[in-house]
């Protein structure tokens, strides 16, 4: 992923979680220039999965040349998002940290789940929690 947008989300994670005051109206970001809550959940988990694989070294022995935009472009299709949309959703979310802080609370939840069925199926007997410990 281009690194000046990684930069920017996790500049957004940090400022969400810190928590700004005077954001905790009930605001709802909606409207056909936004994507839907659940699928912007769905895309930065599939965007945050994407992350971890392509920063991993075997990933960049392989394939050096990959731009970011060719990896987030067939994440959005799969939605189908224009990356106008997403701009618009992160830039509207980055207005209320609140928001933002419940959007990546949904997206570390799922992240989780799936740590723990992949930590299941590779656990020795199935036992829980093994998470390479």
């Amino acid at each position: 992923m281009d690194s000046r947008f990684l930069s920017f989300l996790s500049f957004l994670l940090i400022f969400s979680l810190m928590g700004s005051s005077g954001c905790s109206k009930k605001k709802h970001i909606r409207g056909k220039a936004y994507v839907d809550r659940e699928v912007f959940v769905d895309i930065l988990v599939d965007i945050h999965l994407v992350d971890g694989i392509t920063n991993d070294r075997k990933f960049y022995r392989r394939y050096t040349d990959t731009d970011s935009i060719d990896l987030l472009s067939p994440i959005l299709e799969k939605y189908g998002v224009t990356h106008t949309q997403f701009d618009s959703t992160l830039a509207e979310y980055s207005r209320y940290p609140s928001l933002l802080d419940q959007v990546y609370n949904d997206v570390l939840m799922k992240l989780n789940v799936m740590l723990d069925e992949n930590d299941r199926e590779e656990a020795p007997d199935g036992e829980p929690g093994f998470h390479g410990q």
